[in-house]
């Protein structure tokens, strides 16, 4: 009997010719950026949603957070912001930087007179409404007088029919800016209002920029607080900074995807945003104020060893997270909780660093509702004895927590977190 050999192929061909979406379970390979996808049919875009778990009044609740409707003064709301000089370009091999002619540069930019490097701009292409950022590597900078150049080559070319948007400030930047309009501490952190400017504290952080779309929202506590973020600074990021009731953020650059509109929760309890990096950024706020009662919804996406990668899953497996481990705290200071009831196992793969030392390793917590028990394997340099991790329950939360009982140095701790409720 003769064997007869079948092969299967999928579809291929450049990324913009692939079909928007791809169907449910269908594979796509883009040849030209060796990116592969498959497809999730309808969902196509939910990594761009929030979802919002059901708790009573839960739709006025969070529409109140994000809009401020109950008070302008006291509701601790939000703010939002236009990041200064953010241009939207047509794709070119060589695209010139118009604004204010001084490379390319706002008004307050660190580089204004000269120096500027890849690393100081971010650019996001965007096709068919959906955004990938550039690496630095992936584009060079020409000058010619005060003109600033991108210079793109080969399968790097923003394809035709796209649009380029570039930020001119990184968010270390623009955190420290909002800093100084709010008159937050500027270098002690043992005082609390240090840690709302710190990018990644996501604990203890207020402020939230999306630099792919050139726009953001800071959180205010008090009106004090309110008034002073909206005295205009020219020398500084932040071009336009209003509540949610005369501005909002989702479309504001429309000619690289949707109209203005505002930030709204709709009846199944889900917000539309514009890119993966404002649905995180909203369900973190939401998470700080509520209590981990939001998720970014995911789509599904595989990467070649050619391939720029972005991590963006949702709550449960997260993206990689930083905290600095505060020197002197002889009891347990809170990294991160959830409520046991959802989530009653974790395993976190984490790795830090102290003063010289470094060490690496993962942690095993479970509890059983009264009891919580904590495993800690893991490698070092040196010794790091004196940063410990501990496992509590609190107002039913399971917790990750962390002593540092030495008088002088902080430590630095990154962390990736998968957990799950064991029935």
């Amino acid at each position: 009997m003769a064997t007869t050999y079948t092969r299967i192929k999928n579809r291929r061909g450049n990324k913009v010719d692939l079909p928007q979406p791809l169907a449910d379970g269908e594979i796509g390979l883009a040849l030209d950026t060796r990116e592969v996808y498959i497809g999730a049919g309808s969902q196509d875009l939910l990594n761009t949603d929030v979802q919002v778990t059901p708790f009573l009044d839960a739709q006025s609740v969070v529409a109140d957070d994000l809009g401020n409707l109950t008070s302008s003064s006291t509701n601790n709301g939000i703010l939002n912001f236009n990041i200064t000089g953010t241009e939207v370009l047509n794709p070119s091999s060589n695209v010139a930087l118009a604004f204010s002619g001084n490379y390319g540069l706002p008004t307050g930019h660190p580089k204004l007179s000269g120096g500027l490097v890849a690393s100081d701009l971010v650019v996001t292409k965007y096709l068919n409404g959906m955004p990938t950022t550039y690496n630095t590597s992936q584009y060079s900078l020409a000058f010619n007088g005060t003109t600033t150049y991108l210079n793109f080559t080969g399968s790097n070319i923003p394809e035709v029919g796209s649009k380029l948007l570039v930020t001119k400030w990184t968010k270390a930047q623009i955190t420290e800016h909002v800093r100084a309009r709010a008159g937050w501490e500027a270098s002690d952190n043992t005082i609390a209002s240090y840690d709302k400017w710190q990018y990644n504290k996501l604990a203890t952080n207020q402020v939230y920029c999306d630099v792919s779309t050139g726009t953001g929202f800071v959180q205010f506590v008090t009106l004090t607080e309110k008034n002073a973020l909206l005295v205009a600074n020219a020398n500084d990021s932040i071009s336009t900074i209003n509540e949610p009731s005369t501005y909002s953020f989702l479309g504001e650059n429309s000619t690289i995807h949707t109209p203005v509109r505002d930030v709204e929760i709709d009846a199944n309890l889900k917000i539309d945003l514009d890119t993966p990096e404002q649905a995180f950024n909203i369900s973190n706020f939401i998470n700080k104020k509520r209590g981990s009662v939001s998720r970014v919804a995911s789509n599904i996406e595989l990467f070649t060893e050619a391939s720029y990668p972005r991590y963006l899953t949702n709550q449960y497996i997260s993206h990689m997270q930083t905290k600095t481990l505060i020197k002197n705290k002889t009891t347990d200071t809170l990294i991160i909780e959830y409520p046991y009831a959802e989530s009653n196992v974790y395993k976190i793969d984490y790795s830090l660093k102290f003063g010289s030392e470094f060490r690496t390793g993962t942690i095993n917590i479970t509890t059983d509702g009264t009891d919580t028990v904590i495993n800690d394997s893991h490698v070092e340099t040196g010794t790091t004895s004196e940063v410990t991790f501990h496992a509590a329950i609190s107002s039913a939360k399971l917790q990750f927590n962390y002593q540092n009982a030495n008088a002088s140095t902080d430590a630095n701790l990154s962390y990736k977190i998968e957990r799950w409720l064991q029935a």
